[in-house]
């Protein structure tokens, strides 16, 4: 069982409001995380307000160099961006995607 069995009716209701949800992922296993918004950068910015480093909260550039670190052990940036940084945790198993429907603007 992953965990995702806690999430009832409402939960994904409130998904279908955003272009972006992604699940994170601890173990193989969901670690009761949701992350969603309608762009990468509205995400990241959601999930820096749930850090618990006050350096980190609310400040998205200190939260994906503090996560990235924390994950990997590396201080050179491995990203160049906050889409970039998601799909980093993605590849990594951290994030799964459960709806990303979000498509870059090309003008």
């Amino acid at each position: 069982m992953d965990g995702l069995d806690k999430l009832g009716e409402e939960d994904y209701i409130l998904f279908d409001g955003f272009k972006i949800v992604l699940f994170g992922w601890y173990g193989g296993e969901w670690n009761g995380d949701v992350s969603f918004g309608n762009t990468p950068k509205e995400v990241v910015l959601n999930m820096s307000r749930g850090s618990w480093s006050p350096e980190e909260n609310g400040n998205p550039t200190e939260y994906m160099a503090g996560v990235q670190y924390r994950s990997f052990q590396e201080h050179t940036s491995l990203y160049h961006d906050e889409e970039s940084f998601l799909q980093l945790l993605i590849k990594d198993d951290s994030l799964k995607i459960y709806k990303w429907e979000w498509e870059p603007e090309h003008k």
